[in-house]
């Protein structure tokens, strides 16, 4: 029952965190939890045993790596013994299919409302290989947004070379690039970016639009 890509996101969390929390709420993990083996780490199921527990981790062991498990929800904040060692630790390791994509693309837990919020970018495998191969550890929200929108536009994560491809595209009378922008929630990233670098502005923002923006510009500073 082991799961090498639950292993992965774990490994990927126990490299900034000494503790992280599992919370199996659909109880479906808890043979992976059993069968799961991490260098390193010692696994904990919190059935009731809680003080025990926050004694271990913080007093007894104070280096070591903990992997804290419990088969249901988490419980309410005011019933929850080890809350203030959750906030502190900042783990919690999630089951869900962007967690699962997560880890794939080892990257942090910071940025799991980036894939979150773009389902239809990361359903794609060709996209999710494309992306993986131009990312580094020190991805932003902002950041990795662009280099999305490069994939997309199969370009490099300039914005500059991004609007260039899709108006390329523009002009051949074909928008494949930016109905996948669309599709992927990525269009009000692109003109938020096109706004702070450019101060294009509109109501209604589209490529064809940008372009008209752009040549009156140009006209305007020729013209004085």
């Amino acid at each position: 029952m082991s799961n090498p890509k639950l292993a992965q996101a774990l490994n990927n969390l126990f490299g900034k965190q000494r503790i992280v929390f599992w919370y199996d709420v659909r109880h479906e993990f808890r043979a992976n939890f059993e069968a799961l083996e991490l260098p390193g780490v010692e696994k904990i199921e919190l059935t009731n045993n809680e003080f025990t527990v926050k004694y271990r981790v913080l007093r007894q062991q104070p280096d070591q790596k903990f992997l804290l498990y419990r088969d249901g929800a988490q419980p309410a904040d005011i019933d929850n013994w080890l809350l203030d060692v959750q906030l502190a630790s900042g783990s919690d390791f999630r089951t869900d299919q962007v967690a699962l994509w997560l880890a794939e693309l080892e990257l942090g837990p910071d940025l799991y409302p980036v894939l979150q919020a773009h389902n239809g970018f990361f359903e794609a495998a060709k996209r999710r290989e494309a992306l993986k191969k131009g990312l580094d550890k020190n991805e932003t929200q902002t950041s990795l947004r662009r280099k999305m929108l490069a994939c997309c536009a199969g370009s490099e994560p300039r914005l500059d070379v991004i609007l260039e491809q899709l108006l390329a595209e523009m002009a051949d009378n074909r928008d494949e690039k930016m109905k996948l922008i669309t599709r992927s929630g990525l269009d009000n990233f692109l003109w938020e970016q096109a706004s702070r670098i450019y101060g294009y502005e509109s109501n209604s923002p589209s490529l064809r639009d940008f372009i008209i923006e752009l040549f009156k510009s140009c006209f305007h500073m020729e013209t004085g």
